[in-house]
């Protein structure tokens, strides 16, 4: 027990000694984990709107009741398939004249039933916020067309208009430096008790006297003097 604690003890002193050069690998890590954040990856946002779904049943009693659900879960799916059709994306390239840089600026298109009710989310992300919204408002507008003309009636209305933050949903600073903060102490944590189990130097009686095995009174350091020229 005596030698787990001196063993304890040694690596803490090792730690204190070896704390300027920690901190120095920890910040240095974290700064360059943050420079490449802010200055090398393309920043994402996001933008959103609200659509809801008319039922397509007009029988609302008790008895219906689960015959209703059913065909409201169907016609859910239905338009959510309807969304991963390539032919409205190329409707709403066509209809607004994109690039083909700006195109593949447009990083994910999603229509979302999350909440299980009526409630359809389009969600827009990309490299250019304005582009994105000019999307979601376009997707909008031939997605209920598409589906009119295809289903044979218009069932969806706009419950909120396209909205969106003006910071990027991606990449988050903080997040990236909080990560590499822990990853950087980890690794240098690591390295620190590397050289302490293969550091061969006696810094203390109390090493001293577990190597030799008997009680030490004390030491004498030596000097070597340089060489005169």
């Amino acid at each position: 027990m005596r030698i787990l604690n001196n063993n304890i003890i040694r690596i803490v002193n090792f730690i204190k000694k070896k704390l300027l050069i920690l901190l120095i690998f920890i910040l240095s890590g974290v700064a360059a984990v943050s420079a490449y954040t802010v200055f090398v990856i393309t920043p994402v946002y996001s933008v959103s709107s609200t659509l809801i779904m008319k039922s397509s049943s007009e029988k609302n009693d008790d008895s219906n009741a689960l015959t209703s659900i059913n065909l409201l879960q169907r016609q859910v799916k239905t338009y959510l398939e309807i969304s991963e059709l390539p032919n409205i994306r190329e409707e709403v390239n066509k209809s607004l004249d994109l690039t083909e840089n700006e195109i593949k600026n447009i990083k994910s298109i999603k229509l979302t039933n999350d909440s299980g009710s009526q409630l359809l989310t389009l969600t827009i992300r990309s490299t250019d916020r304005e582009l994105a919204e000019r999307y979601a408002k376009q997707y909008i507008i031939d997605y209920k067309s598409f589906a009119a003309d295809k289903i044979g009636r218009d069932d969806l209305s706009i419950v909120t208009d396209v909205v969106g933050s003006n910071n990027p949903v991606y990449p988050s600073l903080w997040k990236n430096m909080l990560i590499s903060f822990i990853i950087f102490t980890f690794i240098g944590l690591n390295i620190i008790f590397i050289r302490f189990i293969m550091s061969d130097s006696i810094d203390s009686l109390d090493d001293l006297e577990e190597l030799a095995g008997v009680s030490v009174l004390g030491m004498i350091p030596t000097v070597k003097e340089k060489e005169r020229r």
